[in-house]
């Protein structure tokens, strides 16, 4: 198994492009079908390791690559995007791997930018002209806006499921009933969160890849071409169309079955190599050196691992890293951050096993302090030495045990809905606030993550569904947010359970009194927490609490003052 990292490559324009890199050696440029991420290119990525450097990119508009193409039409704007790439990573000529939607942007690029493609391989491509083109994109492009009764993601679910049983997904057709059996639950939800990344706007590069997969267009490739024709892709009769339509000499055709289709590729690869003459691409750079302008993405390293950052190191003074809650990620503290965007460094980051990070926390010690001791790492990792922290529920207690491991580096500590749980609560809430979300075959556990989402919004906890749980909040049924966080939820899916068993089990008033920091614990009155809030800042000696505007972006104003200088 080759070693597989993951970058940011900005651009040009302020967006990022995100990819996966491993291997040494010419540079092979890999490209994935919609609407997927270089995630899903692994195997990919490990059979070609051998020979070359692999360079998996997201897409722009899918996984975490900016949706940076303006205009999407025949898929132009995303071949320029490519050699904005190579421009980026200091690569003159390339060879370009792309399967389904990544094959069809490789054909483009290779079009528009012959001089700097040295070879093409295509997989699971074809020709989808006519009355056959018709009838795999009428109905294959449904609206997964989110609604307010979740049913968008039921709508989801079916979409992935059925791609395992007809082609095209939407199809009763007997005639395009697949000879496969129905894909296990977590390799539907694995597709599942792929479609959530890329949101409404998923079809951008999908339906385009489908308007040019033609013969007419992809024999005006003049580069040469390894073209593979997979016995058992679900495209082979469109494939076989392809080539019964006759293709130009510099085009050749590699049969495989299934268990070989990389090994033939990489073998054809190897002969053809060894015609040219590709250096091999300098090493990535450091990502985490955005501009002023906005917040961005970037990696720390832990535990053998990589932590996703939002957040942006311009600025004076220590950093300020805001850390979320169990089922959460960077992307719902970041508005607590952003007033400091260009002022003060600033760190969000999810923690591991949450949001985009890599889950390098040991599964049988999901503690605070365990947590602690990965963030302080990767703080490390990328050189921050100081900073003050916010603490957003179970963050409150992360932050307090990094000040026990490392009194040097926490110098602030805003802990921002914490609370002592004990007895018959804190029992009552381990019993019932996390009920499994695992996949279920029939997708029901996304109707058990919306109404978990929902009512947090509406109840406390969310499952007294009564009179007595009543929360008293303005727009607590805010669709974007429930759909956001329910996002985040499932992709840590059941080791939610041992992140908020971590925060609900936290020796609070044994560890309270010992904290050396200057803490300031701060809530919004509205939350059902806040009579817990001076309950903990009794407990601790440098302490102070602090009421909080309903809006997250409006609580550093409550913050700068107790942060200083």
């Amino acid at each position: 198994m080759a070693t597989i990292t993951k970058h940011f490559l900005p651009l040009t324009d302020g967006g990022q492009i995100h990819y996966r890199r491993a291997g040494h050696g010419p540079p092979l440029i890999i490209m994935h079908p919609s609407p997927n991420s270089s995630a899903n290119m692994t195997t990919a990525i490990n059979a070609f390791s051998e020979i070359f450097t692999c360079i998996a990119l997201d897409t722009p508009g899918y996984g975490l690559s900016d949706d940076v193409v303006a205009d999407p039409t025949l898929l132009w704007g995303y071949a320029d995007v490519v050699a904005q790439v190579l421009d980026g990573l200091g690569i003159q000529q390339a060879c370009i791997y792309g399967a389904a939607t990544g094959a069809q942007i490789g054909i483009q690029f290779a079009r528009k930018y012959s001089a700097r493609t040295a070879l093409l391989l295509l997989d699971a491509n074809g020709h989808f002209g006519g009355a056959a083109g018709e009838h795999i994109a009428n109905g294959y492009f449904q609206d997964i806006t989110p609604v307010r009764d979740g049913s968008h993601l039921i709508r989801i679910w079916d979409m992935c499921r059925h791609l395992s049983v007809f082609f095209p997904w939407q199809s009763t057709r007997g005639t395009d009933r697949l000879a496969l059996g129905v894909a296990p639950p977590d390799s539907i939800q694995h597709s599942v969160n792929d479609y959530l990344r890329a949101g409404p706007g998923y079809k951008k590069a999908y339906y385009q890849a489908m308007v040019v997969e033609t013969w007419e267009n992809t024999r005006q490739v003049s580069v040469p071409v390894h073209m593979v024709r997979n016995s058992g892709s679900v495209l082979l009769p469109h494939t076989d169309a392809l080539i019964a339509k006759g293709l130009p000499p510099n085009f050749t055709i590699l049969h495989c079955d299934p268990p070989q289709r990389f090994k033939v590729q990489l073998d054809a690869a190897k002969q053809k190599l060894a015609q040219l003459n590709l250096p091999t691409p300098r090493p990535s750079q450091n990502d985490h050196t955005p501009s002023y302008q906005r917040i961005q993405n970037f990696y720390a390293a832990a535990r053998g691992g990589q932590l996703r950052i939002r957040g942006n190191l311009a600025g004076k003074g220590r950093p300020i890293i805001a850390l979320h809650d169990p089922a959460g990620s960077s992307l719902l503290v970041e508005p607590i951050l952003a007033p400091y965007l260009g002022q003060r460094p600033i760190i969000a980051l999810d923690l591991p096993g949450n949001g985009e990070s890599d889950n390098v926390i040991d599964p049988s010690n999901i503690t605070s302090r365990a947590y602690a001791e990965i963030v302080i790492e990767a703080l490390n990792s990328i050189g921050v030495h100081e900073v003050d922290v916010i603490g957003r529920y179970s963050g409150g207690p992360i932050g307090m045990e990094m000040s026990f491991q490392h009194p040097a580096l926490v110098k602030h500590l805003v802990l921002a809905g914490v609370g002592i749980y004990e007895g018959a609560e804190q029992k009552s809430l381990l019993d019932n606030y996390t009920p499994s979300i695992a996949p279920r075959w029939d997708g029901a556990h996304l109707v058990r993550a919306w109404a978990i989402m929902r009512d947090q919004g509406l109840f406390w906890p969310w499952f007294n569904r009564t009179k007595s749980g009543n929360l008293p909040s303005d727009n607590s049924i805010d669709v974007p947010m429930i759909h956001l966080r329910v996002m985040e939820m499932l992709k840590i899916g059941d080791q939610y359970q041992k992140a908020y068993g971590a925060m609900w089990t936290y020796p609070m008033r044994e560890r309270l009194p010992k904290l050396k920091v200057p803490a300031l614990f701060a809530v919004p009155t509205w939350e059902p927490i806040y009579s817990k809030n001076a309950e903990c800042a009794a407990l601790a000696t440098y302490s102070r609490t602090a009421d909080l505007a309903p809006r997250m972006g409006d609580w550093h104003q409550e913050f700068t003052p107790f942060f200083g200088s």
